[in-house]
């Protein structure tokens, strides 16, 4: 009898602790089925690795500056200005090797990026950590005046849409079904934004597509890292008529779009198609937004080594991706094996964390589709680089470490040498 009381109480308890952990409705509703990773791909990109001279063309830049997240260069790269994790955009004389406070903005930045022909703007992506959000300061698209240091809401508020689990979509320009709400506010029902990660501005300066990676109600921490396992379709990419100051749903029904960036569109008066990361399922994706193949998407490389954040162009078009955490021998099998992924979200935060990855950058042809340099690193001067954004005296690694107590901390900036191989 004890033993059937025993056992009875042994049952009650792990089904408890089932149903307390496990994730979010949202996000527990909607885990994929296994993929398979492609080898012939992954065997390209180590056919261009260079690991094992990464090393000895990383420097330091002694700044008493915090770790940050994004970069944006002016002045032919002389100047710096960069979102910190202790809620500041940050100013960096390179020259002299100096960092100072600019701006202390709503929330915390995130993606920056300059606006074309106006020096005097900055755009840049607001949300921040997920817990204890300051009354009053809320998550979205912001402009700063660089020679006011004011600061301007664009957008707060997105269409509310609801999310077909079964199928993507992407809205050509001419698609009249696209959720979109002017300026005013009329239009389509609205909803706050969740999280406003990265952003790309057209080459006119007229239009600015920023990511949305996931939307519910009081997100926090351990939803994103839920949200890459499971591979949840709940990512979407949005986009700000400057103009018109419209807001339009691109595209909806991916997973964690996270780096933006345009296509170039030489004789054409504006972009026919936009390439984002899908952080967690390892891959760039394009969208089709004008031309022959509006509507459509098509994936542009899969099978990355690592989970890829920012996205930036160099002179030459090519395409750098930060890597920031390595697909890990467990990730892989994890998403080989989807029947196992209920069980490990019901785990602690910590203890998925706690096997410390390599940290890298892949770079891609100017179409992405083809790999043209790889490297990843693990040690000290890094953690996790969140963009790669290349000038002409280097490649400027954003380095976080989105589980460590020391995110505050002055880590200065860490340099890439440019690699013989790309020069």
């Amino acid at each position: 009898m004890k033993k059937w009381i025993i056992a009875l109480t042994l049952v009650g308890v792990l089904v408890a602790w089932w149903n307390m952990a496990a994730p979010r409705e949202e996000i527990g509703c909607c885990i994929a089925g296994s993929i398979a990773f492609n080898p012939a791909i992954a065997q390209k990109i180590v056919a261009v690795d260079q690991s094992e001279k990464f090393p000895t063309g990383l420097e330091t830049l002694p700044l008493e500056l915090p770790a940050y997240d994004d970069a944006v260069f002016l002045d032919d790269g002389i100047t710096a200005l960069v979102t910190a994790h202790d809620g500041k955009i940050w100013k960096v004389d390179l020259a002299g090797i100096v960092a100072e406070p600019l701006v202390d903005v709503p929330l915390m930045a995130w993606g920056i990026h300059e606006a074309p022909g106006n020096p005097s703007y900055i755009y840049f992506c607001s949300s921040g950590s997920y817990k204890n959000r300051p009354p009053g300061e809320v998550a979205g698209l912001y402009r700063l005046d660089i020679s006011t240091r004011s600061i301007e809401p664009l957008v707060l508020k997105v269409p509310d849409t609801k999310i077909n689990l079964q199928q993507p979509i992407v809205y050509a320009d001419n698609d009249t079904n696209a959720p979109e709400i002017a300026s005013d506010g009329s239009g389509a029902p609205s909803r706050k934004i969740a999280v406003c990660d990265n952003l790309e501005v057209s080459e006119d300066g007229r239009r600015i597509y920023f990511s949305e990676p996931f939307y519910y109600e009081n997100a926090s921490a351990d939803d994103a890292i839920d949200e890459a396992i499971a591979l949840a379709p709940n990512g979407r990419l949005w986009r700000y008529d400057i103009e018109s100051g419209a807001t339009r749903l691109i595209a909806e029904g991916f997973h964690f779009i996270n780096g933006i960036l345009y296509d170039p569109h030489p004789g054409l008066a504006r972009e026919e198609s936009v390439i984002v990361t899908q952080t967690s399922l390892f891959q760039v994706t394009r969208f089709y937004v004008n031309g022959p193949k509006a509507g459509n998407f098509e994936v542009v490389i899969d099978t990355l080594p690592g989970m890829p954040d920012g996205m930036d162009r160099d002179v030459k078009g090519r395409i750098w991706l930060s890597m920031f955490t390595e697909r890990s021998p467990l990730l892989t099998w994890m998403h080989e094996n989807a029947w196992i992924k209920p069980l490990l979200m019901r785990l602690p935060t910590s203890l998925l964390l706690s096997q410390t990855q390599r940290t890298g950058v892949v770079v891609l042809s100017p179409d992405g589709s083809k790999p043209l340099y790889s490297a990843f690193y693990k040690g000290p001067e890094l953690a996790s680089i969140a963009s790669a954004v290349p000038v002409s005296s280097g490649i400027y690694l954003a380095n976080v470490a989105l589980d460590s107590p020391d995110r505050g901390q002055k880590k200065g900036i860490q340099r890439l040498q440019w690699p013989p191989e790309l020069k």
